[in-house]
């Protein structure tokens, strides 16, 4: 998230604290752990109002922490919300997401090679 004076700022920083404190539990192999503190940076983002197009860093973390659980029902949950309203570069950041978790379940099977 970007910091600055805006309105938003406050509500930045605590964001990013979380943030912090999720990728230092990921860094120990804690998932559970830092998936709350990820789940709890996007509950406070949506409770303060933060504008919807700057979630995709939060649900990122949080869906990659999914997907380190093996929650992939969860994490296809939220990248399949989140697709619904972002755009630009934060949609393609959560699709890219949403396609590895996709081959990961083997939802999608490949082309045939035999010309059908």
């Amino acid at each position: 998230m970007r910091s600055g004076g805006d309105r938003f700022g406050v509500l930045r920083r605590s964001t990013d604290a979380l943030l912090q404190q999720g990728q230092q539990l990921v860094s120990r192999g804690d998932y559970a752990g830092a998936a709350e503190k990820f789940k709890g940076a996007l509950n406070a983002w949506r409770n303060g109002s933060g504008p919807r197009q700057e979630e995709a860093r939060i649900i990122d973390f949080l869906g990659k922490c999914y997907v380190a659980q093996r929650r992939y029902e969860d994490a296809y949950a939220l990248y399949s919300e989140a697709l619904g309203f972002l755009t630009g570069s934060a949609y393609d950041e959560i699709y890219t997401s949403f396609l590895y978790l996709n081959e990961r379940m083997g939802t999608f099977t490949k082309k045939p090679t035999d010309g059908f």
